[in-house]
């Protein structure tokens, strides 16, 4: 283990190894590996780009050229990122027979791009999908990206010419309730809960592991900073991700 040993490594090895119930919640920091800047930290996309102007639904449904103008700017960092090894130790975990489900707030579509089978709540939507406003057509990632590319303005539907959003929830746009009930029922049913590379301060996501908690799991933070909900986790361990997610899962 190195100049990376914990001591509390070991522990979470013998509790990962005893639990056959486990669930992830993954936030912007299991990304960062894979060149995808954590938005709230210092430098981050956040920093860039004001989400109250650029990220909020409101916005949006008036004037959907800011938010576009973010997607554009974007196109660099997502066109070749890839999942790293924190996204790959989850499939192992899973193969093992272990995680049941990952309930995230990224919209990478990393945990698929990975391999992982079970069941993702991405309370946060997903990039990849989108749809038109107002014919509710399905919009391919590919009509849009070569949009962003090759023409000015913003994206239209290429059935109506109608307004394109993506699957993205925004500042200000309500999480479907559906996949709310659906992250709480793996919360409430989990043994183990692993919180990786979340900031916990966007609600209502932050309220998952506290669900669980409440239910009777036990929270492993694993976090590159530390939260203000650390005082909640069973085990909190400060690093990187990609290095100690898959130290731990290996030695399972």
């Amino acid at each position: 283990m190195g100049e990376y040993f914990d001591p509390q490594i070991s522990i979470a090895i013998d509790l990962l190894r005893y639990s056959n119930k486990i669930v992830a919640f993954t936030g912007a920091g299991i990304s960062t590996a894979s060149g995808i800047d954590d938005f709230r930290s210092p430098g981050g996309l956040w920093t860039q780009f004001n989400p109250l102007k650029y990220a909020n639904y409101s916005v949006f449904l008036k004037t959907p050229k800011y938010y576009w103008q973010l997607e554009k700017a974007l196109i660099p960092k997502f066109e070749n990122a890839k999942p790293n090894k924190a996204h790959k130790a989850l499939v192992s975990l899973e193969k093992k027979g272990k995680l049941k489900a990952i309930i995230t707030q990224n919209i990478d579509n990393f945990h698929q791009d990975a391999g992982s089978k079970v069941p993702i709540v991405e309370l946060h939507g997903n990039m990849n999908h989108a749809y038109c406003m107002d014919c509710y057509t399905p919009i391919k990632r590919n009509y849009i990206l070569k949009w962003l590319k090759r023409k000015s303005g913003i994206p239209i539907c290429p059935k109506c010419g109608g307004r394109i959003k993506t699957n993205i929830v925004l500042f200000n746009e309500p999480i479907a309730e559906d996949l709310l009930e659906e992250a709480t029922k793996y919360a409430e049913d989990c043994e183990i809960m692993l919180v990786l590379g979340s900031s916990l301060t966007v609600f209502p996501a932050n309220q998952i592991p506290l669900l669980a908690r409440k239910a009777g799991a036990k929270l492993i933070f694993i976090n590159k900073d530390p939260t203000f909900m650390d005082k909640y986790a069973t085990l909190r361990m400060l690093g990187n991700l990609e290095t100690y997610l898959p130290m731990i899962i290996n030695s399972i």
